[in-house]
């Protein structure tokens, strides 16, 4: 897990927060400003079946995926430094990582073609995307706050940093910091563990 994370992930834990906020809210704005070109083009007709209904859903994935990574990256590295007893289970967390941005090209993809039948297919796997994400802000939170107090916490403990999360532009600003200081901890305590003595 920690392999994955320096390799994958290090440029969003060492990150400073406005570099977070432009690679999150850059890859949403750029996607918003696709999806606009596309429906200005069009003079207002919207098609989005078929190719064009897949390459709309990618573009609104891949708008969302700065968030979805982000958030994974903070909720795996913080999880990893956390004490054995207190680590939270992590076999959901991937799920929850990968699941809405492929939900987001199915639903766009298919949006056109919902009716009776297909919205009863459709309700379930949104819910299930809503609870991918709400999942995804736990997760980040509860293991950014066991991460810094070192003991068990309650939602409590945890609420500030679930909602800083959840408003996302506001809460890059003011989470990114707190990562910033655990990697820097969590760094040059693994250095100073593998430097020989003298």
């Amino acid at each position: 897990m920690e392999a994955k994370i320096n390799t994958i992930g290090s440029f969003f834990l060492r990150a400073k927060h406005w570099q977070i906020f432009l690679v999150v809210f850059g890859l949403y704005l750029l996607g918003q400003i696709l999806v606009m070109s596309y429906f200005i083009s069009s003079s207002g007709r919207v098609d989005i079946s078929g190719k064009y209904g897949i390459l709309f859903g990618i573009v609104m994935g891949l708008s969302a995926s700065g968030l979805i990574f982000w958030l994974w990256c903070l909720g795996a590295f913080c999880n990893a430094i956390v004490d054995g007893a207190l680590r939270l289970r992590s076999k959901f967390h991937g799920v929850a990582a990968i699941y809405p941005p492929f939900y987001f090209v199915f639903f766009v993809a298919r949006l056109e073609s919902f009716g009776g039948n297909t919205l009863g297919i459709i309700v379930p796997l949104h819910l299930f995307a809503m609870f991918c994400m709400f999942y995804l802000l736990y997760f980040a939170s509860k293991s950014i706050v066991l991460a810094e107090k070192h003991k068990p916490v309650s939602f409590y403990d945890y609420a500030g940093p679930f909602f800083l999360l959840w408003f996302f532009p506001v809460g890059i600003w003011l989470v990114q910091p707190r990562i910033n200081r655990l990697y820097a901890e969590h760094t040059s305590n693994r250095q100073s563990a593998t430097m020989p003595a003298s």
